[in-house]
């Protein structure tokens, strides 16, 4: 508590012990005195009526003046006794009740004060304040023990700014100065221990109010030096991270671009020999092409997936004819279909532009992706591709390709988690049909770039349906041709 809350709190009870002496005279009750001093004058009264003669003065009196009779006298006399003994009680009745409510009011205000003082005294935190000058009045065991000063050493501060390290001194102060203006403040500030350790605080300061004048500072002090340590060391370790989050991807873009230089040759060196191959090496001319074609796949889904996790995936939209487009992948995967033995259509509807703009590279790289799954874990059946619009206006067209098969599909549990990166829907699956599980991360990728969505249905046993919405917007006017 504060010296001038002290004062006051004091000045107070003072005030309540004196107010309640007066009306009870220490441990004496009004009533009492009342009745004593009735009984006084009723014994004052006949005493002096023995001994002065009263009655017979007073007849004499009354013979003399014959308008008033000593009976109406009397009379009147006892009617102002009752009236004093009558007011004596009410007055009783009154102080008696003011009584009462000042001695509760006195221990309201004791058990309010002991409430406070246990807050004070047993707060963890420092709980200190300071007057309009910035000198210590009270601070609490846990301040002393944060700061490593007593009480008295603490008193004999000239203020809290030779506790605080030099650059918090300012904004400390403009704090301290905010507070005096009825402005409560939240800060954080470092203080120099006497031993030379630095301790950081968090500290919330209120304005001490006392007849509508600020009179002072309350504040309450947490040290907060761990966590602070803890959130350094957490942004060092995330800086730490990316650095080497970014020096992975930067060597699988080189390490892919080195395997691809290479593979490449091979790859074209196999076409040239399988142009005129003996007989006895063509199988193995077709086993070098094969695996030489899941390799540069490989390769392929490294390199874009080391570019999207350096940020670098850059779009080129351009005009672009999807039905086209679209059919160009199809004859892509025909091969691969037919050698399963799988039908595959290709559906576009009437309502689907001929000519859209859009990064058509970035497209086929999507629909090349879903075909060649369709196809790789479908073993009978067909694989279909279904263009619709969803909705246009003005500006764009939505427009939604549907990629499905008759496949082995995925349950529930499989589906999540499907379009994270290395993931397959089930450990057998790499076993029996290769795969690194970057293909679809890399696709939702994309799609997300194009500000499109895609999603997945799929029943185990039964088939997998992927569907990609993408907004595409509508060409300018072209140059007439002359």
């Amino acid at each position: 508590m504060t010296e001038s809350g002290r004062h006051r709190s004091g000045a107070a009870r003072t005030r309540v012990r004196a107010w309640t002496t007066a009306r009870t005279y220490g441990r004496i009750p009004w009533w009492v005195l009342d009745i004593a001093l009735t009984v006084a004058l009723f014994v004052l009264a006949f005493g002096a009526s023995s001994g002065l003669d009263l009655p017979a003065h007073l007849e004499r009196w009354s013979r003399e003046h014959g308008s008033v009779r000593a009976g109406d006298l009397a009379l009147g006399l006892i009617v102002a006794l009752l009236g004093t003994t009558c007011l004596g009680w009410a007055r009783c009745g009154i102080a008696s009740r003011q009584a009462a409510r000042v001695q509760v009011a006195e221990r309201d205000l004791a058990l309010a004060n002991e409430r406070y003082r246990s807050l004070f005294d047993y707060h963890p935190s420092s709980v200190f304040s300071l007057d309009r000058e910035g000198r210590f009045l009270t601070i609490n065991d846990a301040g002393q023990h944060l700061v490593g000063l007593s009480d008295e050493e603490f008193r004999t501060l000239d203020g809290f700014v030779q506790l605080l390290a030099p650059e918090d001194l300012e904004p400390v102060g403009e704090a301290f100065a905010r507070i005096l203006e009825r402005e409560a403040q939240q800060v954080e500030a470092a203080i120099l221990r006497p031993d030379g350790t630095r301790v950081e605080l968090q500290i919330t300061g209120t304005p001490i109010v006392v007849d509508d004048e600020v009179v002072g500072v309350y504040g309450i002090a947490e040290d907060v030096t761990a966590r602070n340590r803890m959130q350094r060391e957490l942004a060092q370790a995330q800086v730490s991270a990316e650095q080497a989050s970014e020096a992975k991807s930067l060597f699988l873009a080189n390490m892919s671009h080195e395997i691809r230089t290479p593979l490449t040759s091979i790859m074209a060196i196999t076409e040239l020999l399988a142009e005129d191959p003996d007989p006895s090496q063509r199988r193995f001319l077709e086993m070098m092409e094969r695996n030489g074609n899941r390799l540069l796949r490989l390769v392929d889904d490294i390199l874009d997936f080391s570019r999207i996790e350096a940020g670098a995936t850059t779009l080129y939209p351009s005009v672009i004819g999807l039905p086209a487009l679209l059919q160009d992948c199809v004859v892509a995967i025909r091969s691969a279909a037919d050698q399963a033995g799988l039908g595959l259509r290709l559906e576009v509807d009437d309502q689907v532009p001929e000519r859209l703009v859009g990064d058509g590279e970035r497209i086929q790289q999507v629909v090349g992706n879903l075909l060649g799954n369709a196809v790789k874990f479908t073993e009978y059946g067909e694989v279909a591709v279904e263009v619709g619009v969803v909705d246009r206006d003005q500006r764009q067209t939505r427009v939604r390709i549907q990629v499905s098969d008759t496949g082995i599909g995925m349950s529930p549990e499989q589906l999540d988690g499907l379009f994270e990166s290395f993931s397959q829907a089930d450990p057998s699956i790499t076993r029996r049909y290769g795969g690194t599980g970057l293909g679809l991360a890399i696709c939702q990728h994309l799609v997300t770039a194009m500000d499109g969505t895609i999603e997945v249905e799929s029943v185990l046993g039964v088939g997998s349906t992927f569907r990609v919405e993408l907004p595409l917007l509508h060409p300018g006017p072209q140059p007439a041709v002359v």
